[in-house]
């Protein structure tokens, strides 16, 4: 019985694992560009106004194109700019070259950014693994950045160090994952280490969005990967204190599921002066 229940497990982990590399059959977004930035190629789409206050900038997740924004880049207002992209070794960007690393990330689409001639302020905008990066990119540089949307982001120590994945999520992982993809969840641990050192940036306005499906047929899998310490999980939910918590009965892709709540945050951090207030919820 209990090798039955490992091989449900295995076979759950792939098959949800092999679910996350779906971005190739959804439709391409017209204004998709290739980009040279120093050695690397970076699929994206740039959207300018002369007389823009802000630059959106947008993270994907883990094994996520930029079509997973579609939706909410198509509705955006006109006098911003945009800059949403594929990290090395997604889609059509060039393989990556260095670590995949938060610091490395940052500093790759930083470089794009300055390229590309889109200024600061930035209004960061993250989903799952993407939020792990733009909040790197907020501590590492607070003066460029306005504000944050984190969409159902991951956030530092909730993923375990490799060392502990279980058997069968690093098989899935080897198996279903790009060298990438796997090499970012590898490192999302250290990655974490890293943020955490940095100053806090409790002065930002910061959304931050949970999805919380309340469907009976919701199941909760994580593979082993997910730290659910209790200390862990307090720490986390106290972690931007002034946040504004938008609480969603969504898909873990809230963009794709919810675009208008999205759009909500992204204009709620953009017109604010300071942090935005947190709202008493229940925790994680």
């Amino acid at each position: 019985m209990k090798t039955q229940r490992i091989v449900v497990k295995i076979v759950l982990s792939l098959c949800v694992m092999g679910g996350l590399i779906s971005c190739s059959n959804l439709p391409v977004i017209p204004d998709t560009q290739i980009l040279q930035v120093d050695d690397l190629q970076l699929e994206s789409v740039v959207r300018r106004h002369d007389q823009a206050v802000y630059t959106l900038v947008f993270e994907s997740g883990a094994a996520n194109c930029i079509q997973r924004w579609q939706q909410v880049l198509q509705q955006l207002p006109a006098e911003v700019n945009v800059f949403a992209y594929n990290r090395p070794g997604y889609c059509n960007s060039s393989d990556a070259a260095t670590q995949r690393t938060s610091q490395n990330i940052v500093h790759e689409l930083r470089l794009a950014l300055h390229q590309q001639g889109l200024k600061p302020p930035y209004v960061l905008i993250g989903h799952s693994l993407g939020g792990l990066y733009m909040q790197q990119f907020a501590r590492q540089y607070p003066d460029e950045v306005q504000g944050l949307v984190l969409v159902d982001a991951m956030y530092p120590g909730f993923l375990k160090s490799p060392e502990e994945f279980p058997l069968y999520t690093k098989v899935g992982m080897s198996i279903f994952l790009s060298n990438t993809v796997k090499q970012e969840v590898d490192l999302a641990h250290t990655s974490g280490l890293m943020i955490d050192a940095l100053q806090n940036i409790d002065d930002k306005p910061i959304v931050r969005m949970f999805n919380q499906p309340t469907a009976a047929t919701a199941i909760d899998v994580d593979f082993g990967v997910f730290n659910r310490d209790e200390n862990l999980l307090e720490k986390i939910w106290n972690m931007y204190p002034f946040a504004k918590i938008v609480v969603v009965d969504s898909s873990h892709q809230i963009q794709e599921t919810s675009p208008e709540l999205v759009l909500q945050a992204i204009q709620d951090v953009m017109q604010a002066h300071g942090p935005l207030q947190q709202d008493n919820g229940s925790k994680l």
